[in-house]
């Protein structure tokens, strides 16, 4: 049997040095999640761990696999995460007139996006056995906080599933990351992101009066995974997106039991219905915020087959105060975003998510020139888009600061904002713009000389300084 895409990736991360084998018992049960988090906040994001032998389970679980950097781009096959800005630009550049309510459409019918539609297997995937008796708890999923699913009693969670549904219509698949509270031993309930493909094909099923079908997919090919997280616009197929990510299209198979198709190499597939209007109360689960998101209606599914590698292992995160893995992750979504922006304004230059204020949908914004008026212009643009629709802080610099981290962003912007007119506040929405771009004259700004930069460059090695 070929190795799986997730256990390519184990390996290669572990060559490089970059893995924990923790081959003592741990617990699922807040434990792992423990050693995550202090792991994670570790300089650079820390090395990936791999539990061997969680307690109540032959199955090993993976955490912060994607949390770094370097760790990002091996698991995407890239070099630097700027790539993945000139790859789509380059696709958008064949876009004559972007329009942001079709974008969607105007990506999926050119050649070079399409090209990567997935072949398709008219069967199962043979690397998968379907259990007999399918039985969830099987399966070492962890509880990460005390407070997780404390409203009824169900504290573990799937917090790496991408999951598949399907228009009832169009036939057109989306896959996304949402919460997945185990329930049972064949149920779990699913909280759908609002606005997201998934709550708009719970919708049409609804309206239909007709249960929905459901594949929960674990590992795979990274791309995968980065694709069900970014919020592409529209209904750009995800699993399209990841073998353009990828450079190939990727495989898919059927499901066993659903009419569903998933992509090959999954470490478990869960598949199930989701009955119109049949809803359990799920949470509160810990959070980014360093709260707990209340408890609230989700749909309940209930399993009709699992599907799973003899030596699976199961991905797993955890969410929680930055920095977390997911904020490694989204810098990927960072720079793709860059290139849908550049395209869309393009006096935008850069953009930089801090991982203290990135799902926040906040921003720190270069701007290319500096001009009265344009930040008020560009930040309702900015605002008008799902993607910063509740950005609490769009903060405004120009590429000569040189501004691209938040110790430095702060420090200009308490030094070259006029309070009383370059903060632009949204009453209705709580949503605030910073004009930190130094556009009043408030005197002249301090800059190295570049004959001592050059002459100090030249002479470094000779003042035996590090």
């Amino acid at each position: 049997m070929a190795v799986s895409p997730l256990r390519k990736f184990i390996e290669q991360i572990e060559t490089n040095g970059a893995l924990y084998r923790i081959s003592a018992p741990v617990n699922p049960v807040l434990e792992i999640a423990t050693i995550t988090d202090r792991i994670s906040k570790k300089l650079h994001g820390g090395k990936a761990l791999l539990f061997e032998h969680p307690m109540g389970s032959h199955i090993q679980i993976a955490t912060n696999l994607f949390g770094s950097a370097d760790r990002v781009c091996q698991a995407l096959g890239i070099t630097s995460l700027n790539e993945l800005t000139i790859r789509l630009s380059s696709l958008l550049s064949l876009i004559p007139k972007l329009d942001f309510n079709s974008l969607d459409r105007q990506i999926s019918v050119l050649p070079e996006f399409s090209g990567f539609t997935p072949s398709t297997s008219g069967e199962s995937d043979p690397a998968l056995t379907q259990m007999h008796s399918p039985n969830i708890h099987d399966f070492p999923f962890l509880q990460c906080w005390p407070g997780d699913g404390a409203a009824e009693g169900f504290p573990r969670y799937i917090t790496l599933p991408q999951v598949i549904t399907v228009d009832p219509n169009s036939g057109m698949q989306n896959c996304g990351i949402y919460r997945v509270q185990i329930r049972g031993e064949r149920e779990v309930a699913i909280q759908w992101k609002a606005g997201s493909g998934a709550a708009r094909h719970a919708d049409l099923f609804r309206r239909a009066k007709e249960k929905m079908p459901v594949a929960i997919v674990l590992g795979g090919d990274p791309a995968v995974l980065f694709s069900a997280m970014f919020p592409l616009p529209g209904d750009v197929d995800e699993i399209i997106f990841a073998g353009f990510l990828r450079g190939t299209p990727l495989d898919t198979a059927l499901c066993r039991s659903i009419p569903i198709r998933i992509p090959t190499g999954a470490e478990l597939v869960i598949e199930g219905y989701v009955e119109p209007d049949e809803t359990v109360t799920e949470g509160p689960f810990g959070n980014h915020t360093g709260f707990y998101t209340p408890a609230a209606p989700a749909s309940l599914m209930r399993v009709s087959a699992i599907s799973c590698r003899h030596d699976a292992i199961i991905p797993a995160t955890v969410v929680g105060p930055p920095p977390m893995e997911d904020c490694w992750m989204a810098q990927a979504w960072e720079r793709l975003l860059l290139a849908f922006l550049q395209k869309l304004v393009p006096s935008i230059k850069d953009i930089h998510f801090p991982m203290e204020w990135v799902f926040h949908q906040s921003a720190i914004i270069t701007l290319e020139i500096r001009q009265p008026g344009m930040v008020r212009s560009i930040s309702s643009q900015l605002w008008a888009l799902p993607w910063f629709k509740s950005a609490k802080i769009l903060l405004f610099v120009t590429v000569e600061s040189g501004v691209k981290e938040l110790p430095m962003a702060a420090w200009r912007f308490i030094n070259v904002t006029d309070f009383s007119n370059d903060i632009y506040y949204d009453k209705a929405t709580g949503r605030v713009a910073i004009d930190a771009t130094g556009n009043l004259n408030i005197g002249t700004e301090l800059k190295t000389s570049a004959l001592s930069a050059e002459i100090v460059a030249s002479r470094w090695k000779e003042y035996g300084l590090a």
